[in-house]
């Protein structure tokens, strides 16, 4: 394989090399040079785009005869040279102003060809609404971990890190999109309609989603039991549309919702009845298109800093591993119970997989759903569904694992593993000859009644993140859901509604390694949502912090509650011997689970997936013996590791060609097929302090200090318009701030009465 090292070298306008890069054939290169070559190719795209950035920005400014550049840019004459849009014009210079004027840093990255045009675009848009200081701050911290993050991850890394740097301005942003919420619907080209919220406020449509997921979760284990397969996706449409429009007795709680959708799903429509309507396995484009589900979708000209392109693992995607909302079902991201993707073997178990109680696959589904409905059972014998056991208050996967070490009964070598209980986490992928331990045995399942509530049915698996600081009032640091980041006082908020949660508090040293994992029990607080009862609340903190905090004279009432059960978790900790500590001991060395403690420290240690490029939470990931349990390796936190249910069966899969190795505790070593190492290294924390804004005039961004306002300068967008939208929110907010102080009303507020 060629390599030069002069490609393009002082074309007559720039004197900067461009990255070496191969020549010749990638077919007749061998694996690990292919691989080089195409990393090779991707940096010199990378630089030619910073190139070409260069040409956009001074183009748009440039005057004919003369070498003075106009201090605006005008889109325009991009558009007519290149043959774009005038909005993707506008949205190629606001990038290229950002990189290469705002924040040097990005452009630097861009020109050594390790960041693409799409990630940059993450930067520029996630950071019009900071000043050039708080930018620079983001930058700093994010740049380095770019090239490595999925361009989804990266966003929702940038949205979370603006909160940290302009607390102020992130609620005052996020207040006033809430103050102009709206609903949209209009008709798809299909002929379907779509119905979208916008700018809801998150501690209504958190939970409002969440509420959805549950009861469809419930119809999908009901339909699963009935033998009829229905995508998930659609029997959460169906649960929200009734949620809405109600049902016709007028009862709308949880179990209502459930009967009624589920009934409507079992008696479907005949082919016959609709004709050209699309069968089960009809697979023409226009059916669940990702791109369908944007309200906002936008034509190929439009790929501006906003768009993502096909490798941008957003959440709409579809990949396997981007970690997104839709992800593997609602398993991605969340930790519910769902359906496998169906090329990937069923390794939770349940009814509430696309493999029926007796273990069948997909063929036997498709069989089963072309019962008549005379054959189906009753409604009621469908009702319960597989569940984990909520007793435990380790969530699921430390049950059986905590009642063989409580007794200090630990298994010799060579004797049988404890037996797998519906709850625990799914084990390694069994040898050929070993019967899946995951596959129901025909044990009846848990009654219907254990996941209700006197609210509803129990929410589904997730983890909201914060800071320990954040949650007693002391700081307002961001917070973390699987749908993406939030402000830090809905994240406060949020924590403290889910009191019947478990909490978790994450301590770190100077450096940002993991030292303690407590588990807390919060002070209880009248009027939690028992719904949030098999969810974990995550609290991070420096060591040092906790121990500088003084609840008696820095806190009052609960928070000082909270903050005084951590301290005493961690003088407990502290007090036990080091080789207890879950990142040494070796106590459940021959068990074949992992205790609750070790369970919680490797998930905590790991944060997502250790399969490079995947962000599936931990808690929703299987515990993998990087070194076979079977083949002598020991359950100990340098020989675990989290892998989500894909990676976890590709790990153990022969044909895929990937193998990894654990060097260091938490630190995996991964080898391609192509015979190239990928390390995927944990990631310290390093929380992000507030930086001062400096003084301009961006309207609702601006700072909670008392100073006289313009109520009528609000910002323009990036074509130096001033939108509808922006008008009617300030006008909102100005309408609400006299109603709040007895104010007389704007006279501007109506029409004349001419």
């Amino acid at each position: 394989m060629t390599v030069t090292g002069e490609f393009l070298r002082e074309d007559g306008v720039f004197d900067e090399l461009l990255p070496a890069a191969p020549l010749g054939d990638p077919a007749e290169c061998v694996g690990q040079d292919a691989e080089a070559g195409l990393v090779a190719w991707h940096r010199v795209l990378n630089h030619v785009t910073w190139r070409r950035l260069r040409w956009i920005r001074d183009t748009a400014r440039a005057r004919a005869d003369t070498l003075e550049r106009w201090p605006e840019p005008d889109p325009r004459i991009i558009a007519a040279a290149l043959g774009w849009s005038v909005g993707m014009s506008a949205s190629r210079i606001e990038l290229a102003e950002g990189a290469l004027e705002r924040m040097p840093r990005l452009g630097e990255a861009i020109r050594d060809g390790l960041v693409e045009e799409s990630k940059a675009g993450k930067f520029v848009v996630g950071l019009r609404d900071v000043d050039d200081e708080q930018a620079r701050t983001v930058v700093d911290a994010l740049i380095d971990q770019a090239p490595g993050l999925g361009v989804f991850e990266l966003e929702q890394k940038i949205a979370a890190a603006v909160k940290d740097v302009d607390a102020d301005g992130a609620e005052n942003r996020r207040k006033a999109a809430v103050a102009r919420a709206r609903v949209r619907t209009r008709t798809a080209p299909s002929g379907a309609v779509e119905i979208h919220g916008l700018d809801l406020d998150p501690d209504i449509a958190v939970p409002a989603f969440e509420r959805i997921a549950a009861i469809a979760d419930e119809v999908s284990g009901r339909l699963t039991a009935a033998g009829t397969d229905v995508p998930l996706s659609r029997v959460q449409a169906s649960v929200y549309l009734r949620l809405l429009h109600g049902c016709p007795d007028g009862d709308n709680d949880d179990l209502a919702i459930a009967d009624y959708v589920t009934e409507e799903l079992l008696d479907p429509p005949a082919p016959d009845d609709e004709p050209g309507a699309d069968g089960p396995d009809d697979q023409r484009p226009d059916d669940q298109r990702p791109d369908d589900q944007r309200p906002d979708d936008q034509g190929p000209d439009d790929d501006g800093p906003d768009d993502s392109g096909p490798d941008d693992s957003g959440p709409d995607d579809g990949g396997p591993d981007d970690g997104g909302p839709e992800d593997q079902g609602p398993t991605a991201g969340d930790g519910g119970p769902g359906r496998d993707s169906p090329d990937e073997p069923d390794v939770n178990g349940g009814p509430g997989d696309d493999d029926g109680p007796s273990g069948g696959g997909p063929d036997d589904v498709r069989a089963r759903s072309s019962a008549t409905p005379a054959d189906l059972p009753d409604l009621d014998a469908v009702t319960a569904r597989h569940r984990p056991d909520d007793g435990d208050p380790d969530g699921p996967g430390t049950r059986a694992a905590e009642d063989s070490s409580s007794t200090g009964d630990l298994a010799e070598p060579g004797t049988s593993p404890p037996p797998w209980q519906p709850g625990d986490l799914p084990p390694d992928p069994p040898p050929d000859d070993t019967p899946d331990p995951t596959i129901p045995t025909g044990q009846p399942p848990p009654p219907l009644t254990a996941r209700l509530t006197d609210r509803g049915l129990e929410f589904r698996p997730s983890t909201l993140r914060t800071s320990l600081l954040t949650v007693l009032g002391l700081h307002r640091a961001h917070g973390r859901l699987p749908v993406g980041a939030l402000c830090g006082g809905d994240a406060h908020a949020m924590a403290w509604a889910r009191t019947c949660a478990q909490f978790r508090v994450l301590l770190h040293d100077e450096h940002g390694a993991l030292e303690w994992v407590l588990l807390v029990r919060p002070p209880h607080r009248p009027g939690a949502d028992p719904r949030y009862r098999r969810q974990v609340v995550e609290l991070t903190a420096h060591t040092s912090e906790l121990d500088a905090l003084d609840p008696d004279t820095q806190l009052v009432g609960h928070f000082a509650e909270l903050a005084r059960r951590t301290k005493a978790a961690l003088e407990t900790q502290r007090a036990r011997p080091s080789e207890e500590h879950p990142a040494r001991t070796t106590a459940q060395a021959h068990q074949r689970f992992p205790g609750a403690q070790l369970t919680r420290y490797v998930q905590a240690r790991d944060r997502t997936c250790r399969f490079p490029m995947c962000t599936v939470p931990a808690v929703a990931c299987h515990l993998d013996h990087t070194h076979d349990w079977l083949l002598d390796g020991p359950t100990q936190a340098d020989n675990l590791g989290a892998l989500s249910v894909g990676d976890h069966l590709r790990k153990h899969d022969p044909r895929s060609g990937w193998t990894v190795e654990q060097p260091t505790p938490g630190r995996f070593v991964w080898t391609a097929p192509t015979g190239t190492t990928h390390t995927v290294d944990p990631e310290p924390y390093r929380p992000l302090r507030p930086v001062q804004r400096t003084q301009f005039d961006h309207g609702v961004t601006d700072t909670y200090e008392p100073k006289m306002q313009r109520p009528w300068r609000p910002r323009t967008d990036k074509h130096g318009h001033i939108t509808d939208a922006a008008r009617a929110t300030l006008d909102d907010l100005d309408r609400r701030h006299r109603e709040r102080h007895n104010q007389p009303p704007d006279p501007f507020d109506d029409d004349p009465p001419f």
